[in-house]
């Protein structure tokens, strides 16, 4: 059963994160939410670096986004304001030429947006539910309650019920795989350690074929029942005539964007763009094979 309050707290979300930055009409010192677009040039000690410098950037005052200190201190910042803004990079910066450093950075406010008053209007819902010509206000409220339903059942089950499952369904089944493609997913987990190591740490591996090998050896068992088990949900999903149309793949990448506040036709590009939708449709049709397995699609 999913609290009420659960629902409205998350549609309130939803809405302010849906509903646009509005340029106000009067004077008022920029405040927390905000959107500002302003210009800045950052130094260390008098002198401009690389990436500290720009023109027109906006930012939602707030977000996070910039370095810790630097958009409390535009608070209160009036339009055509320029102010000194002093802050330290952290330790552990990107940048180690930056890291652990003092800049001052000169920034002149131009202009400032407050978001418009959050409505569930038709305008809004069609935005939410696009191509839906019959969706309603009650509609939306409906699918976000599915939706935290949905996921109160998905941490359930992908914590604890379908690894159990996988594991025993692997465990069931041999059958010869293609060699290609368990190389392929030896290279993809491989790739994932590789994105979690230092640099002194991917230097060991540098031209040490021998150490490379050990580490694809490592991985090949996990990367075996990782490719069964894919091969294992596809047969068992045909056979349950379970699928997931396009449709249903795109309006859950566009769903899973506006909740974070990111633009759902460039997310849903970036997935086509870099071939990442058969994934997510294989991911999908994995859990309703698996949510009918336990009985939880009832």
């Amino acid at each position: 059963v999913v609290d009420p309050a659960e629902v409205e707290e998350r549609l309130n979300k939803l809405l302010e994160n849906n509903t646009p930055y509005k340029k106000l009409k009067e004077d008022r010192p920029l405040e927390n939410g905000d959107q500002a677009k302003f210009d800045f040039v950052g130094k260390i000690d008098g002198v401009e670096f690389e990436g500290g410098k720009a023109e027109g950037f906006e930012l939602v005052i707030g977000s996070g986004q910039f370095i810790p200190g630097f958009e409390d201190q535009m608070v209160g910042m009036s339009v055509g304001e320029t102010k000194d803004i002093t802050v330290t990079f952290p330790e552990d910066y990107q940048s180690t030429e930056l890291a652990g450093k003092e800049a001052v950075f000169t920034v002149t406010l131009h202009e400032l947006k407050a978001r418009g008053e959050a409505q569930l209007d038709e305008e809004m819902v069609k935005k939410l539910i696009p191509g839906d010509e019959e969706a309603t206000a009650d509609t939306v409220k409906s699918k976000v309650e599915e939706q935290i339903q949905s996921e109160k059942v998905a941490k359930i089950y992908n914590d604890e019920l379908k690894p159990k499952l996988m594991e025993a369904l692997v465990a069931e089944y041999s059958f010869d795989l293609p060699e290609n493609i368990v190389e392929q997913e030896i290279d993809a987990q491989i790739n994932q350690k590789a994105q979690q190591m230092s640099e002194e740490e991917l230097a060991t591996y540098k031209g040490n074929d021998e150490k490379i090998e050990e580490l694809r050896e490592s991985v090949r068992e996990d990367a075996i029942n990782s490719v069964k088990a894919t091969f294992l949900v596809d047969a068992i999903a045909r056979k349950e005539e379970i699928t997931v149309n396009d449709h249903e793949v795109t309006q859950t990448i566009y769903y899973e964007a506006m909740m974070n506040n990111q633009d759902p036709q460039q997310v849903v590009e970036y997935y086509q763009e870099n071939n990442l939708l058969p994934a997510v449709k294989m991911g999908m049709i994995e859990d309703k094979l698996f949510s009918k397995i336990m009985g939880l699609d009832k």
